[in-house]
């Protein structure tokens, strides 16, 4: 896997604040299942919470940003 610039991680972390609808730094499961109904509109609930207790690997049931960015780089191609 290619190690992102420093211009790929500042566009995800962009995309990680607009899902942080309450602004406290993190992602709970609700900003979790928006934000993967944008990624993977066909997802369930299940699937989204699934997942979200996947990337949160501390079990604190929120997401942090390393978090985010450790899944990103797993799964999702940047552009």
């Amino acid at each position: 896997m290619a190690e992102l610039s420093k211009e790929d991680i500042s566009e995800i972390k962009d995309h990680y604040d607009f899902f942080d609808k309450n602004g406290n730094g993190s992602i709970d499961l609700n900003e979790f299942k928006q934000l993967l109904k944008v990624l993977a509109p066909a997802s369930t609930n299940d699937n989204a919470e699934r997942g979200f207790a996947t990337i949160d690997t501390d079990n604190n049931d929120l997401i942090d940003f390393d978090e985010f960015l450790d899944w990103w780089k797993m799964n999702w191609t940047v552009f």
